[in-house]
């Protein structure tokens, strides 16, 4: 029985410790403890992990994250977007029709006017907005826009009211100093008369 069980014993141990390199006392490969790495003596490399998701189908393909691009504020936008209220009527749908082909220059600013408004460039050789509000706390001069859609917008807003306006097309060099008010949006002291390279009568695109 004796030699039995000393049988059993050395089955263990040779089958359990030392097969995984421990000793039966917990040391490393050897027999006694050390608290140093006894594995792989003399080789320096990092072990690292895969950087690949392996299972049972395959490697599994990364997907790459798109970058979020910054939408600016006349990109991809028509004046469709800028409306309040869907526009009434042949005249209306044609106007609007025409302002979206519209495009944008970098050397231009835009400005949707009334015939009031109008009438005082014309007349005094410059206009300065007659608008009020809480967008005009601190600002004395008139808006401008790099977005010849949301100037046509407000063109489009005047007409709807009164059967007339304008959108104005302007050459950036030749306005008074342009002051950042929101994105794309600039304030000036006023619009020169010289400044304007075209009047676009709104009463002419509805036809």
């Amino acid at each position: 029985m004796r030699l039995f069980d000393e049988a059993i014993a050395q089955y263990l141990a040779d089958n359990t410790m030392a097969s995984v390199g421990m000793a039966m006392d917990g040391g490393q490969g050897g027999g006694e403890y050390k608290d140093g790495d006894t594995y792989a003596l003399g080789d320096h490399r990092l072990p690292k992990g895969s950087k690949n998701i392996i299972t049972r189908k395959g490697k599994v393909k990364k997907t790459k994250k798109k970058k979020k691009v910054k939408k600016k504020l006349n990109e991809s936008k028509s004046i469709y977007d800028y409306l309040l209220f869907p526009p009434e009527g042949e005249d209306q749908e044609n106007i609007v029709s025409n302002i979206a082909k519209l495009q944008n220059n970098p050397n231009e600013a835009y400005r949707g006017i009334s015939s009031a408004e109008y009438k005082n460039l014309i007349k005094n050789g410059f206009v300065v907005s007659r608008g009020v509000g809480n967008t005009r706390k601190g600002i004395t001069g008139s808006y401008v826009s790099d977005d010849i859609q949301l100037a046509g917008r407000f063109a489009f807003h005047e007409y709807k009211k009164t059967g007339r306006g304008y959108l104005l097309v302007l050459d950036r060099d030749k306005l008074p100093e342009l002051n950042p008010a929101d994105e794309g949006n600039y304030w000036t002291e006023k619009i020169p008369k010289d400044a304007v390279l075209k009047f676009i009568n709104l009463q002419d695109l509805a036809r």
